[in-house]
């Protein structure tokens, strides 16, 4: 009946209201700008949640665990004695920033290149933690060597967790057993569920599990070749070419894909290939 008609055709228009109103709250939610010129009608941008980093030569400028540890290695140089225990370095890290790295802000801040770049480091985790990503580390050093540097810096409350080498695992050094680990420190040991993957590729793959995560919501930021070749079929990928830290192009780009998610291209035609986005030494994979 007429009445009957009127009620269906008004809730039909109240439920494409609701549609429009979620719709247009989400794209607010995703993004804070307008989407990037690549997005088209045939292709479609999805957020990225979860980015997960790699520490030396990565995040931090020089490797750390070479550097402390005697193998040498490009930019700072650390005089001896040398460690390759959790425990020791920790120790050797508390004893550099008091003495040979004092005027330099301590090692840690030596390790990522200086002031200046820890800050614009530290506006970029927080600027991706603001845009909903979820940030974790994914590391073959020491956990605790980890924990301590991002401490120094004030960059521990960016990462919900951190995964590495715990303990002994790469043996001990004459110093390492001479040091007693002060209390103050423990705190800064890793667990064992930190110590339990055997992967980047693997590891990436499980946390996304457990977060529902598709492929384009989840990125590995490393700087060895041979990893972003393993997990390019799992996540997109970061790679830092010059494997000496991110550096302005790379954090723009991360910054980037947390406000406008990751755009897939439109199909090509066979004459004409999808160029991949990329800058000096940032390749998004």
């Amino acid at each position: 009946d007429l009445c009957g008609s009127m009620f269906r055709v008004s809730s039909l228009a109240i439920r494409w209201s609701r549609v429009g109103t979620r719709r247009n709250f989400q794209q607010r939610t995703h993004s804070s700008m307008a989407a990037p010129p690549e997005a088209t009608k045939d292709s479609a941008s999805v957020p990225v949640r979860m980015m997960v980093f790699d520490f030396d030569q990565t995040l931090s400028c020089t490797h750390v665990f070479y550097a402390l540890s005697g193998r040498g290695t490009r930019g700072v140089s650390v005089p001896p004695p040398y460690t390759v225990s959790e425990e020791g370095q920790l120790c050797r890290i508390e004893e550099l920033n008091k003495w040979t790295f004092k005027q330099d802000g301590g090692l840690s801040q030596a390790m990522f290149g200086g002031r200046k770049r820890v800050i614009e480091v530290q506006e970029t985790l927080q600027s991706l933690q603001t845009s909903g990503v979820e940030l974790i580390i994914c590391t073959k050093g020491l956990v605790g060597t980890i924990n301590k540097i991002l401490d120094d810096l004030d960059m521990a409350r960016y990462f919900s967790d951190v995964y590495g080498r715990t303990a002994d695992a790469y043996g001990q050094a004459p110093y390492d057993k001479t040091v007693a680990l002060p209390d103050h420190l423990r705190h800064f040991l890793g667990r064992p569920e930190q110590d339990r993957w055997r992967s980047k590729r693997n590891l990436v793959s499980e946390l996304m599990a457990e977060r529902g995560l598709h492929k384009e919501q989840a990125v590995l930021v490393e700087d060895d070749p041979e990893e972003i070749k393993s997990a390019k079929d799992v996540c997109l990928t970061v790679f830092v070419k010059e494997a000496a830290g991110l550096q302005t192009e790379h954090l723009t780009e991360l910054k980037n894909l947390a406000l406008h998610g990751y755009v897939s291209p439109a199909p090509a035609s066979r004459a004409e290939a999808p160029a991949r986005p990329e800058n000096r030494g940032c390749t998004i994979l």
